[in-house]
C-alpha cells in the first residue's frame, strides 16, 4: 500500500508484522478455496508461508506498492506465487480458475486501515469495487483480518492507564501523537495509541497512520447483501496485550482486532 510518508525502517516494520502471522492465517481452516489473493501483501510472508503448509493451492499476492511487490519476489524466486502490482492481471488469473470450476478468496489482512489512510476518497472506492467484485471479478470468499474496535469504545479512559502511559512514555513522541489523533484521556485514543506505540522506528509513517478509521459494527453494516458473513470472531491479540502489560503494567480494556469471513450469495 503506498503511503505518503515511506517506511523508514522496512525490515523491522515486517518483522513485527510477522510477529502475528500464525493468527494471520486462520481463513485457511475456514474457507473452502483453492485459489487465494492476498490484497496488499506487501513482502509476500503470509503467502510464502502458505505455500509451505499447502502447496497445492495457487496464490496471488498484489499490492500497489511496487517497492514491496520486488520485495517479495526476491524473497520468492523458487515459488509459485504470482506477485503483481497490476490488478487486471489478478482478474485474468482468478476468472480463468473461476471457469475450471475453482474457488476463489480474496484475502485483506491489516489492510483496511492503512487505505482509509492513505488512499483518496476515489481510492477508497476503487478499491472497495474491487473487494466486493462491482468492477470486476467477484470472489466465492473474502477474508478479512484488521484492526477495528467497537463505537462502545468512545468514553472516558481509565485514568490510571493514562497515568502510567504518561509515567514512561516518550513525551514528545506522545505529544506529537495526540495532537493527530486528540488526549488519550479519550478512550478511543488511548487504545488507538496503544495498536501505536510500539513502532517508534517509522514514527513519522505511524503517527499519521489512522488504525480505526471505523467502528466494527458500521463497517458490518456496509458489507453488500450478496456476501453473507459465515464467521465473525472480535478480540485482542494476545501478542498486543501482553507487550501492553510489559511495557505499562496495564490491561489493554477493549476487544481490538476482528476476523471476518464472507460467503458470496445468489443476492444482489
Amino acid at each position: 500500500m503506498n503511503a505518503v510518508t515511506p517506511i523508514q525502517d522496512t525490515v523491522g516494520y515486517n518483522e513485527k508484522m510477522a510477529k502475528s502471522l500464525i493468527d494471520k492465517i486462520y481463513f485457511l481452516d475456514k474457507v473452502d478455496a483453492d485459489v487465494f489473493v492476498d490484497f496488499g501483501c506487501a513482502d509476500g510472508r503470509m503467502l510464502s508461508f502458505i505455500e509451505k503448509v499447502f502447496p497445492g493451492v495457487t496464490l496471488i499476492g498484489y499490492d500497489n506498492d511496487p517497492e514491496m511487490i520486488e520485495m517479495a519476489k526476491l524473497a520468492s524466486m523458487n515459488s509459485e506465487i504470482l506477485f503483481t502490482s497490476d490488478w487486471s492481471e489478478v482478474t485474468k488469473v482468478v476468472e480463468s480458475h473461476k471457469a475450471a470450476g475453482r474457488r476463489t478468496c480474496l484475502v485483506l489482512s491489516s489492510i483496511i486501515h492503512e487505505a482509509y489512510s492513505y488512499l483518496s476518497s476515489a481510492g477508497l472506492d476503487a478499491m472497495w469495487n474491487r473487494v466486493w467484485g462491482n468492477d470486476g471479478v467477484r470472489f466465492d470468499a473474502v477474508a478479512i483480518r484488521d484492526m477495528m474496535v467497537s463505537r462502545t469504545t468512545s468514553r472516558p479512559s481509565d485514568p490510571i492507564a493514562v497515568a502510567r502511559v504518561r509515567q514512561v512514555f516518550d513525551l514528545d513522541k506522545l505529544g506529537e501523537w495526540e495532537s493527530n489523533w486528540g488526549s488519550i484521556d479519550e478512550n478511543w485514543s488511548l487504545t488507538h495509541f496503544l495498536l501505536t506505540y510500539q513502532y517508534t522506528a517509522n514514527w513519522d509513517r505511524e503517527v499519521k497512520e489512522n488504525y480505526l478509521p471505523t467502528a466494527y459494527e458500521d463497517f458490518l453494516r456496509s458489507i453488500p447483501r450478496h456476501y453473507i458473513p459465515t464467521f465473525k470472531e472480535h478480540f485482542t491479540l494476545p501478542y498486543l496485550r501482553r507487550q501492553v502489560r510489559k511495557d505499562f503494567g496495564i490491561e489493554l480494556a477493549d476487544r481490538t482486532h476482528i476476523k471476518l469471513i464472507l460467503e458470496l450469495t445468489g443476492a444482489n
